[in-house]
């Protein structure tokens, strides 16, 4: 869920779709066996401000609005703060449960049962990327830039690779295999 509009949500849907899809085929198997994936947004704001209950993402070809490719990814971005007298009855439960959790009928008692299931299947769990799992690997991310910069300034100042690992080792707590890979990766990354 996004509670608030940080102007990130196609690389969020990006991320997730990502992960999603990492795991709809197997190794080996034919690309046309690629399983559906849906990557499903719950806004508490209209990302786009047009009052639609929900948005749904396509691929489509430049140039051809009206050719569309199906790649086997759905993203959907469900509008919390649509005006609900428009929608269906189901629609109507599925606003109401997201904004405050209240089963309200049969569609929203079989949602809430379907979300607590997937946070509790350990299967499905390692495939639901939480907000707290999006927030750590951002953060990883900009760690990993921030000791590229680190070790390529370094470099330019002529310290010598066994200078800058212990320099890794001493100043970013790093054992002397993971100071050696980070100088390694950040050298080629330069390269």
């Amino acid at each position: 869920m996004q509670n608030e509009d940080q102007h990130d949500l196609a690389e969020r849907i990006s991320i997730y779709q990502g992960n999603l899809s990492r795991q709809a085929l197997y190794a080996g198997q034919p690309f046309k066996k690629r399983k559906r994936t849906v990557a499903f947004f719950i806004c508490d704001h209209d990302p786009y401000g047009l009052g639609w209950p929900s948005y749904a993402l396509k691929v489509e070809l430049v140039g051809c609005p009206n050719f569309s490719v199906d790649n086997k990814e759905t993203n959907v971005i469900v509008n919390l703060k649509t005006d609900v007298s428009q929608l269906t009855q189901a629609q109507r439960e599925m606003v109401v449960y997201f904004n405050d959790g209240t089963v309200s009928g049969a569609f929203s008692q079989k949602l809430a049962a379907a979300v607590a299931a997937v946070k509790a299947d350990a299967i499905r769990g390692g495939i639901y990327m939480t907000i707290e799992e999006y927030a750590a690997l951002k953060s990883a991310y900009a760690q990993e830039s921030e000791r590229i910069k680190t070790i390529t300034g370094l470099a330019a100042l002529d310290m010598s690779r066994a200078q800058i690992i212990e320099f890794l080792k001493t100043n970013m707590d790093l054992s002397e295999e993971e100071a050696q890979a980070a100088y390694d990766n950040a050298m080629a990354a330069h390269a």
